[in-house]
């Protein structure tokens, strides 16, 4: 086994380096190719008050919400529960689904995709 140096398989200062979003702002820890090889990919997302996604599909991968600070609003298809800190959602692949932060105050999460390049398709 080719064991890569660790250093390049490290994330110093993880949500340092996040982009805006309509709804918050995302940083993208781990994807295809960063670092070579990744196998899965892994955010860290921060959803503002009154924001959410809109509904989409991952037709590649299941996706894990782990959410670390406040209470956000998951639908999955016609289904719908308030996740708090300390909860985990699992998403099968190609299910719709949307976050909504109804709260008055940021809410970050924690997300993981079975998949280095997880596909995004918009269902609205």
């Amino acid at each position: 086994m080719d064991i890569p140096p660790i250093e390049q398989q490290i994330r110093r200062d993880a949500g340092s380096l996040a982009e805006t979003t309509a709804w918050g702002s995302v940083e993208w820890l781990v994807r295809e190719g960063d670092p070579p090889g990744a196998e899965q990919t892994l955010a860290l997302a921060t959803w503002a008050p009154g924001l959410g996604n809109a509904e989409h599909t991952h037709p590649n991968c299941e996706e894990i919400v782990y959410v670390l600070e406040g209470t956000i609003d998951h639908t999955l298809g016609d289904q719908s529960a308030r996740l708090e800190a300390g909860d985990a959602i699992v998403v099968p692949r190609d299910v719709p689904h949307r976050l909504v932060n109804n709260g008055p105050s940021p809410v970050r999460t924690l997300i993981v995709f079975s998949s280095p390049d997880r596909q995004f398709v918009l269902t609205e």
